[in-house]
């Protein structure tokens, strides 16, 4: 009888209870902190606030039996304790045994449900998950140009707003700040989408976004992930797919292999493209424009950002598909081939239909893309079609592991962050408009006139050092060779050829 009562005055359903009794004023403070919380929320969700207070009175009902249950069963406690021993030495009687089952059961449940896990577990299945998150990048640099005689410092702010609304939706938004010559700070929108995840392997994106041609705009344009400081040519300040548009995409992926055999597509519709043809003489009306001539019509440079305008007329419609041929186990590296389309009306019924094919390799320290496009612009009267091609291809390769002979082994840890890269790219048409040429260099534009010429091209040469993955400091050596062609006036009047030209840009860009 004296072990009986040793035990039980000090094993270990004493303790259970005194947890349970310790846990109980912690629950019914979190109850009144989560009735202050409901009691602030929007009058507008009144129904949903009626029920989360009906659900916390319950919980506080609950925890009012579980004492009531306590108190009865240290009564009963108590009470064995002032009787005689029944059960064999060390053995605990069954009446025992089963009060400490219902004490470590009730000592659970009051725990389980009066956590603040608990707890704000409950609240978020109510009121949602929200996380609030800004990535982005900066970066700063100079750039020269012989021709244009250009020497300036540029400076370069886009951060990125991510919000996940819940599990199946997300809003991102892209601001970019940048400082032109001369001016205030100027502000653009370049990306606001909404992206909603109809399963796994799908998801409807709508908005303002990065035109999904190729894979430049989409995956290699931010600053902080090209390897170069300009743009290729198909794709720079005379580019032939516009940068972005407003509309509707569905995007999915699937797995059609081995692991790392897979396939993504995307297919879009948004407001389409648009030239500056404002430049031409008489240009009052979306009609076709007689007082332009053919040359200043042909040489149009298309309009880069194509976010938002009044569209008359039938929405652009776009295709991508990019399949990865390679498994991870061949250890052969990462392939991916891609085919891109792009068709839309720019004035009237005249439609501007254009595709390109595109290849990315990369194994070990060596990255290799390039792409080729073609677009085909039909034209007003007897004008002729105004036929457009672009090209480019890149390699880069990582010095890590690289030693030269006599190099001091202390060396080795700066070498292995160097990158040097080539790039050669090219446009071909059939006229410039001397008008449509700006000089202002900025971020990805080294202010040459040169990169408008009918028949530009550019060999490209490029020295990394990456202090991080996403910090870089990038030199960049631009050749500028215009092939035959010149610019045009407005009426048609020849300006002359364009002569080569050489510029240098240095840029620090940070990745957050």
């Amino acid at each position: 009888m004296l072990e009986l009562n040793r035990r039980l005055r000090f094993g270990c359903s004493r303790k259970m209870v005194a947890a349970a009794i310790w846990t109980l004023p912690f629950a019914i403070i979190l109850a009144g902190s989560m009735a202050r919380v409901v009691s602030a929320a929007d009058s507008g969700d009144s129904a949903l606030l009626i029920q989360i207070k009906q659900e916390i009175d319950q919980l506080k009902a609950d925890r009012e039996k579980d004492r009531q249950q306590i108190q009865h069963l240290e009564q009963q406690i108590q009470a064995i304790q002032k009787q005689p021993a029944q059960a064999p030495p060390n053995q605990p009687s069954a009446t025992q045994q089963a009060t400490d089952q219902q004490l470590k059961a009730l000592a659970a449940k009051v725990a389980a449900q009066s956590s603040p896990q608990s707890f704000a577990q409950e609240v978020n299945d109510y009121l949602g998950r929200y996380r609030f998150t800004i990535v982005g990048g900066a970066a700063g640099g100079f750039i020269y140009d012989r021709q244009s005689n250009i020497n300036t410092y540029n400076l370069d702010l886009e951060p990125i707003l991510l919000w996940q609304i819940s599990d199946r939706m997300l809003f991102e938004a892209t601001i970019e700040a940048s400082l032109p010559s001369g001016g205030a700070a100027d502000y653009e929108l370049p990306v606001a989408t909404l992206q909603y995840f109809l399963n796994d392997y799908m998801e409807v994106v709508a908005g303002i976004f990065d035109q999904p041609f190729g894979d430049w705009y989409e995956d290699q344009s931010p600053f902080w992930v090209n390897r170069f400081i300009t743009a290729p040519l198909p794709y720079g300040a005379n580019a032939l797919v516009p940068g972005s548009d407003i509309g509707l995409q569905l995007r999915g992926a699937y797995q059609w292999g081995a692991v790392g055999q897979i396939a993504d597509y995307t297919v879009w519709s948004g407001n389409g493209p648009g030239y500056n043809q404002a430049t031409c003489t008489g240009n009052t009306s979306p009609s076709p424009l007689p007082s332009c001539s053919t040359r200043a019509l042909v040489g149009d440079t298309l309009v880069g950002v194509n976010n938002i305008r009044l569209n008359t007329h039938t929405p652009a419609f776009g295709a991508r598909i990019r399949v990865y041929p390679l498994p991870v186990e061949s250890e052969l590296g990462r392939l991916e081939v891609g085919a891109s389309t792009y068709d839309g009306k720019w004035l009237n019924g005249l439609w501007l239909k254009s595709w390109g094919a595109d290849f990315n390799y990369f194994k070990g320290n060596l990255q290799t893309r390039g792409e080729w496009i073609q677009s085909y612009r039909q034209m007003p009267g007897s004008i002729g079609a105004d036929n457009r091609q672009g090209w480019y291809v890149q390699a880069g390769y990582f010095l890590a592991g690289v030693r030269p002979p006599l190099m001091p082994s202390s060396w080795a840890a700066i070498l292995d962050k160097f990158e040097p890269l080539i790039r050669y790219s090219g446009v071909n048409q059939r006229a410039s408009v001397l008008s449509d040429i700006s000089t202002t260099p900025g971020i990805g534009f080294n202010g040459s006139p040169a990169v408008f010429a009918p028949h530009a091209r550019e060999v490209a040469l490029g020295l990394d050092y990456w202090f991080a993955p996403s910090v870089v400091w990038q030199n960049e050596f631009n050749f500028e060779m215009p092939g035959a062609g010149g610019f045009y006036s407005d009426t048609g009047a020849r300006v002359g050829a364009v002569p080569n030209d050489r510029a240098f840009l240095s840029q620090f860009a940070i990745g957050f």
